[in-house]
């Protein structure tokens, strides 16, 4: 399984894709949600992967001053079809 760590940050968002062996085999920087769930999409057969978790750490979701925050800042989620391959939404509006 290859797993790609996606962090968002107010001005950008950086993907890091691994191999089984975590070994990076690509890093790309996006400037919106949009542009990196096109890019997400093509990862199966670009790179021939089956199979993908992806970690979603949303930056902005983070609040220094707040102790007891409810909302996460990480989501996890396993693709395994091309239409998986995605970030929602849901995942980057903000509270």
């Amino acid at each position: 399984m290859n797993v790609a760590l996606i962090t968002k940050s107010k001005r950008q968002i950086n993907l890091k894709l691994f191999d089984e062996h975590l070994k990076v085999i690509i890093e790309e920087e996006f400037q919106d949600i949009y542009t990196l769930n096109f890019f997400l999409q093509t990862i199966p057969k670009k790179y021939n992967i089956n199979k993908t978790l992806i970690i979603f750490n949303d930056l902005e979701k983070l609040n220094p001053t707040n102790q007891i925050n409810n909302n996460t800042t990480i989501e996890l989620l396993l693709a395994e079809e091309e239409n998986e391959y995605f970030i929602g939404t849901h995942s980057v509006a903000n509270n």
